[in-house]
């Protein structure tokens, strides 16, 4: 090994390497050491290299006492390879929808909304969004790489010219149909037409979900008064009931519609809005209000439905995963659109702050179907959980207790939810409680090391643990500085 000077690279610009049993193995796993490695003095110990030999690995163990490092500025190039920049699946590059095809679904959608603002929502309404819906769903599942491909959505949409309303509503649509039909394909495989209907009616709601907004007026600020605040949370009814004059849409998507900002069951101050208890309310006034109106059976008989719904919480499996799966939808479809007060976010970005906003709010099930079935379709194949990030676990004890962790993330397979981990230490968060419950931040002052350096596959588990909070340098910048000190000095 060369000892020139020339060939030292400062200790500033380095990063420790946790060259453990798994590490190795995951090298040898994929015939690939992915980085130049070095010693604790900047001296190059083995260059990144295809197919390594056992040679080389135990030229790598005899520096383990030492310490093994990595130049800080390559990982962000290795994170890409490793998310399969050059090794990519056929089909992943694919661009699944048709530009000029998905423009006008868009710019149809903006006309429907624009006459909602007038008019009531028709039968012959009802059926064109039928028949756009499942044109594009039939395109969608025709091409060959559906299960793989990219989601372009964002970049038809931004030039599409249309409005943030049909914007919202096609980016939905999308999202919610790709999440369904993966999923489906994966649980259901051999099924798919039999899944269709179910594929149609999520996807329906996802469409209709927001039309109540056509008839509120409220300010484009997301800084609202608590009665502004009272509306919003009012426009899943006002979607139900402008459903309500077309025969058309079935019962079970008007059910989504009506609890579309519920994906967790009960009264708890999460996301769940509307409050269940002011909607069981709002359905019983407008059935009495219907009552006393001749040839109102059919209404009657839906409202009554919904109420027995609400009252007795009869929701199957597949319901509460199509609440979820719309609800995520629209998230995602929010952050990655231009609004008044803020420019839309990044794919990437927008699903980072999706997962650290979920612990309240969704299911480690949930995420992973966003996450592990469309997200790096959303990000033309850029895993948002890769190879040398920081994040924090949440795991259940017997007794009911939550634990949170922070770990590195030492290998990505398949599943970005389930990567290989090195716990680091244990952390605290901060919850904070406003229209709902969230984490806020977490205290660095709770912070306690794990000086064994536990390393957990989630992969291989199936325990409580998961992944609920990326810790990333432009999202959480003081959190991530402190880590990454930790992890340097341990």
């Amino acid at each position: 090994m060369s000892t020139n000077d020339t060939n030292i690279v400062p200790r500033e610009k380095l990063a420790k390497f946790e060259l453990t049993e798994e590490s190795l193995n995951s090298f040898r796993k994929n015939n690939n050491i992915p980085l130049d490695l070095y010693n604790k003095d900047g001296q190059i110990l083995i260059h990144k290299k295809r197919n390594p030999t056992e040679a080389d690995f135990g030229k790598l163990l005899k520096f383990e006492m030492q310490g093994v490092y990595f130049l800080i500025s390559e990982l962000k190039k290795t994170k890409q390879q490793m998310n399969g920049g050059h090794f990519l699946e056929p089909g992943r590059t694919t661009k699944l929808f048709d530009q000029e095809k998905t423009a006008r679904f868009a710019k149809q959608s903006q006309a429907l909304i624009e006459d909602l603002r007038k008019t009531s929502f028709s039968s012959e309404q009802a059926v064109f969004v039928q028949n756009s819906v499942n044109e594009l769903l039939t395109d969608f599942t025709s091409n060959p790489d559906y299960e793989l491909g990219i989601f372009n959505i964002l970049e038809i949409l931004g030039v599409a010219g249309v409005s943030v309303e049909s914007e919202l509503m096609t980016k939905r649509t999308v999202v919610a149909m790709g999440m369904k039909v993966r999923t489906k394909k994966i649980v259901n495989e051999g099924k798919e037409e039999s899944n269709k209907k179910d594929h149609l009616s999520l996807m329906m709601a996802s469409y209709l979900a927001d039309v109540g907004y056509s008839r509120l007026d409220i300010k484009n600020n997301p800084k609202l008064t608590k009665e502004e605040y009272t509306v919003v949370q009012q426009h899943p009814i006002i979607s139900y009931l402008m459903t309500l004059p077309a025969p058309e849409i079935e019962s079970h998507v008007r059910t989504l519609i009506l609890n579309h900002h519920r994906p967790y069951r009960g009264n708890g101050v999460n996301n769940n809005f509307p409050d269940p208890r002011s909607l069981f309310t709002k359905l019983m006034s407008v059935r009495d209000k219907y009552n006393k109106e001749v040839g109102k059976e059919r209404i009657i008989q839906d409202i009554e439905l919904q109420l027995h719904l609400q009252e007795n919480n009869v929701t199957s499996a597949s319901f509460e995963e199509d609440i979820a799966i719309l609800s995520l939808a629209s998230e995602y479809a929010s952050l990655t659109s231009n609004q008044p007060w803020r420019p839309a976010f990044k794919s990437s970005t927008a699903l980072k702050m999706i997962l650290n906003d979920s612990f309240f709010s969704y299911s480690n099930k949930n995420i992973r179907h966003l996450l592990d079935y469309v997200g790096s379709s959303l990000t033309n194949n850029e895993n948002i959980v890769n190879f040398g990030d920081f994040v924090i676990t949440a795991s259940v004890d017997s007794e009911r207790r939550a634990h949170f962790d922070i770990c590195l993330v030492l290998d990505v397979g398949r599943y970005q939810t389930r990567p290989k981990l090195q716990r680091i230490c244990s952390i605290n968060p901060v919850f904070q409680k406003g229209n709902k419950f969230k984490i806020a931040d977490f205290d660095l002052h709770s912070i306690k090391i794990d000086r064994r350096k536990a390393i957990m596959d989630l992969a291989l588990q199936a325990g409580t643990s998961r992944v609920i909070y990326i810790i990333d340098p432009e999202l959480n910048p003081a959190l991530h500085e402190a880590v990454y000190k930790i992890n340097m000095a341990s």
